[in-house]
């Protein structure tokens, strides 16, 4: 007689304990549709829209004498002298070491400038020790991006200077310390700013004619060096080469928002790869292993 109300009061605790079981499931279920797609949102990576450049400087990048341009656009940069190289210490996987040399860069095939540009980015990560040319397509007539700025006799921080009329202009955070730093600066028309490891350094409101950078005369560029160049591979101001190493080069035909430009920052090496946020520590497939 005991056993059996025993049994049945066995029974009836098993099928309770089922019960709220497949109710914490079904509840961890709902909270997991409802989190996701905020997960989602979170992770949005950086978007490619209005993309003109993107150098990774991976090792997989490499095409004889050319780094290959990643954004779809051909704009892939020539190697030119001897000595610059790839090499297995890249912020993420492999980088680009320049030397420092006066023939020492890269030009940057096809993109060339006749007219104003209304807005534009460019980010990189770098490690030197010195001043020099991130990318130029000469400060005379469009732009420059640097590490110092001999126009104003600086050697530590980020230069960005544009025309016209030409602004020489410097941030305020030191970068030149043989450490990796994240360095980027935009131009919206109105304001320009200058960001350093994805947070803003510097801003300032901008006096260019008809809100655009340039235009003067047609202008190639190059990375590593300044330029001069009215022609693909033209003349480079080899006066302040860049030594040291770059990694992760992109440049925008937009503003990046301050949120784009930490989202850079705090990358894993793909800018535009999407992942959350708070990683799940159990797949959909464990989920439906615990019910």
């Amino acid at each position: 007689m005991h056993n059996g109300v025993n049994m049945s009061i066995i029974k009836l605790t098993l099928r309770r304990l089922k019960m709220k079981t497949s109710l914490i499931f079904q509840l961890l279920v709902l909270t997991l549709i409802l989190t996701v797609p905020i997960l989602a949102v979170q992770a949005r990576g950086i978007s490619d829209d209005e993309l003109v450049i993107y150098y990774s400087f991976d090792e997989a990048s490499l095409k004889g004498d050319d780094i290959l341009d990643g954004s779809g656009n051909e704009y892939d940069g020539f190697i030119h002298g001897n000595n610059l190289k790839i090499v297995d210490e890249g912020k993420f996987n492999e980088c680009m070491q320049f030397p420092g040399g006066a023939t020492e860069y890269i030009a940057v095939r096809d993109l060339n400038y006749t007219e104003g540009i209304p807005e534009l980015s460019m980010a990189v990560w770098v490690k030197t020790s010195d001043r020099g040319m991130i990318a130029s397509w000469d400060r005379s007539d469009y732009f420059r991006f640097a590490v110092g700025d001999a126009a104003i006799e600086q050697f530590d921080f980020v230069a960005f200077d544009i025309c016209c009329p030409i602004e020489d202009w410097h941030g305020d955070i030191k970068v030149s310390d043989g450490e990796w730093h994240h360095v980027a600066v935009t131009f919206d028309g109105d304001i320009k700013r200058i960001y350093v490891d994805g947070k803003i350094d510097v801003e300032q409101a901008t006096a260019t004619n008809n809100n655009m950078i340039g235009p003067k005369a047609q202008r190639y560029g190059f990375i590593g060096i300044g330029s001069e160049a009215g022609e693909f591979n033209g003349n480079a101001s080899p006066t302040w080469t860049f030594k040291g190493l770059m990694d992760e080069f992109l440049m925008f035909h937009r503003a990046l928002s301050e949120e784009e430009v930490e989202n850079l920052y705090k990358s894993n090496g793909d800018p535009f790869a999407v992942e959350p946020v708070n990683k799940l520590s159990m797949t959909w497939g464990e989920l439906k292993n615990t019910e």
